[in-house]
């Protein structure tokens, strides 16, 4: 089963855009619910991204440097049952 993670409410000011600064994981690693896959920067902060599963991440969807809003997909995880 493959679970889409989405940018998260990270409390910026509404309308503003969340750069990906660096991910921290490449595609095909194992990954477990809770680690840090991602760092973005905020209108107020760097902050860190956690995976929202346990299983194998399948897909970075986007890059370092892309500005994305609250709620856009930024990866995918294949989790085994």
């Amino acid at each position: 089963m493959e679970v889409k993670m989405r940018m998260p409410d990270l409390s910026t000011t509404e309308g503003t855009d969340i750069t990906i600064l660096k991910w921290l994981v490449d595609v095909g690693a194992p990954v477990k619910r809770g680690d840090t896959i991602l760092e973005v920067e905020t209108d107020k902060a760097v902050q860190e991204i956690e995976a929202i599963a346990t299983g194998t991440l399948t897909g970075q969807l986007v890059c370092e440097n892309d500005q994305v809003p609250v709620g856009h997909l930024i990866a995918t995880i294949e989790v085994r049952k």
